[in-house]
């Protein structure tokens, strides 16, 4: 009877012992899933420890919790804590933590019996006297987390085994914090270094403004002038055109003849006088003449916004480079014109995505280069054409010019390097157009010939969205490209 009794109590203890095994192994795997959410859901480095830190708090019970980590020969260093002023303190490595360090978690019955804590109890603003040290190693990198509590001898045994059974967890949490943290940290150099992009291509788009706003201002200001003059004509004209509008009422009204025929030689005086036939035709061309001037006008101010208004418009716009090339070489006449041939060889091509302004910017870049590349004259030979083996729409923008020398061509695109004079580029034009076009998916080549002249090739994916549009264009969209 006492030996069943007996082996009932000890399959009672087991079950208990197995009770608290598997409650223990839900406990860890709990934290351990929770650990997991929070290191795909945290948004920043603050975000992340954040919620590690409360996974924590369900395990070990802390009123302040904070890590320690190397920082050189007998010293180690708050890296993170959830009490602010403990942030970057410093802590002497006396025998305790140098034991949690080397080995396994330690718990500190009363920590004001311990010399290195008591430059920093004046940090906290409530009282704690019992600690855990667990230690972790994450990439050869040796660190502590502290766990803190304000009851005398909280963290008995229990907790040293419970830390020893969640070293691994903590080893695995701590390397996916560490690799969340560079993640994060490359996000965060990916959106510096998107800005500082966007910032140079800025700063060019301004360069390239300055430089063609003189070439711009007399464009617009030519047709303005003419207009302007054509409605002093008119204006000068109107009088007499009312004074014959008199005596067109007043003959209609007249009741004798003697009045109608004074009438009739007033008119016949004003018509000698103003030769209505010919003040027609000239108010005629007048109109047409200001109509367009006011076309030309309008065009210049479409480009220009098209040219520097695009930051409310998605990177997926579909683009007509035709209309790009008209744009860009309406800001660049002045630059161009009275010296220059201009050719254009423009075939129907497919749209290509981007952004209108900066494809403009590129365009304008390049048509500027090959002037200054022709000063004493030259052609500027513009292509589109359907690449229908690789399904790309290809602008190819060729002059006359100097050419560019072979060791110069190498260096093309890389950012600060120009050819031209001292004073005369910043040497990110080519740059800041070879990252636009890469970023539209696209590829640009260069091949020049010293005093022969330069010929730049610009790549787009086509858009093939129209089925019909696309054969029209020459694509074969009998494949999975449509």
């Amino acid at each position: 009877m006492n030996k069943d009794y007996e082996n009932v109590l000890e399959e009672l203890a087991l079950v208990y012992r197995l009770k608290q095994q598997a409650e223990a192994h839900k406990k860890e795997s709990d934290a351990l899933l929770e650990g997991t959410q929070a290191l795909l859901t945290a948004e920043d480095k603050q975000d992340l420890y954040h919620k590690m830190f409360s996974v924590f708090k369900g395990l070990y019970n802390y009123e302040v919790c904070f890590v320690l980590q190397n920082e050189g020969p007998k010293r180690m260093t708050c890296i993170n804590s959830t009490y602010a002023p403990l942030l970057d303190t410093v802590w002497e490595i006396d025998e305790t933590l140098s034991r949690a360090v080397k080995s396994t978690p330690v718990a500190l019955f009363d920590i004001r019996q311990q010399p290195i804590w008591q430059q920093h109890l004046s940090l906290f603003d409530t009282q704690v006297t019992s600690v855990l040290y667990c230690p972790f190693n994450v990439h050869q990198q040796q660190a502590v987390i502290v766990f803190c509590h304000q009851s005398l001898g909280y963290y008995t045994q229990e907790y040293v085994d419970m830390a020893n059974r969640y070293r691994t967890f903590t080893e695995q949490i701590a390397m996916g914090m560490h690799a969340k943290l560079m993640a994060l940290e490359t996000v965060r150099l990916k959106e510096e270094k998107a800005q500082v992009e966007k910032s140079l291509i800025d700063s060019e788009k301004m360069a390239s403004l300055g430089l063609l706003a003189a070439g711009v201002a007399h464009e617009i200001n030519n047709p303005i002038a003419f207009i302007n003059s054509n409605i002093h004509f008119l204006r000068n004209v109107l009088p007499a055109l009312s004074r014959m509008q008199n005596i067109v009422v007043k003959l209609s009204q007249s009741q004798s003849d003697e009045e109608r025929a004074q009438l009739t030689a007033e008119a016949i005086a004003w018509q000698t006088q103003n030769r209505i036939d010919s003040l027609s035709d000239e108010i005629a061309d007048i109109c047409s003449e200001s109509e367009d001037g006011l076309v030309r006008v309008t065009d210049i101010i479409t480009s220009l916004r098209s040219f520097s208004h695009d930051a409310d418009v998605q990177d997926d716009e579909t683009i007509n480079v035709n209309d790009c090339i008209g744009h860009a070489l309406r800001l660049v006449n002045s630059e161009l014109k009275h010296r220059i041939k201009i050719q254009q060889k423009l075939n129907n091509v497919l749209p290509v995505k981007g952004r209108t302004g900066k494809l403009n910017q590129v365009l304008v870049n390049l048509f500027v280069n090959a002037a200054q590349a022709m000063n004493d004259g030259g052609t500027l030979t513009i292509t589109s054409y359907n690449d229908t083996t690789n399904h790309n729409t290809v602008v190819v923008i060729k002059d006359t010019g100097c050419g560019i020398e072979k060791h110069a061509l190498q260096k093309l695109f890389e950012p600060f390097y120009t050819t031209k004079p001292t004073g005369k580029g910043t040497g990110l034009g080519l740059y800041i157009s070879f990252s636009i076009v890469e970023a539209m998916g696209g590829t640009i080549s260069v091949e020049s010939e010293v005093n022969v002249g330069t010929t730049f090739t610009l790549a787009f994916p086509a858009k093939l969205a129209h089925k019909k549009t696309a054969q029209q264009c020459g694509f074969n969209t009998s494949g999975d490209d449509t």
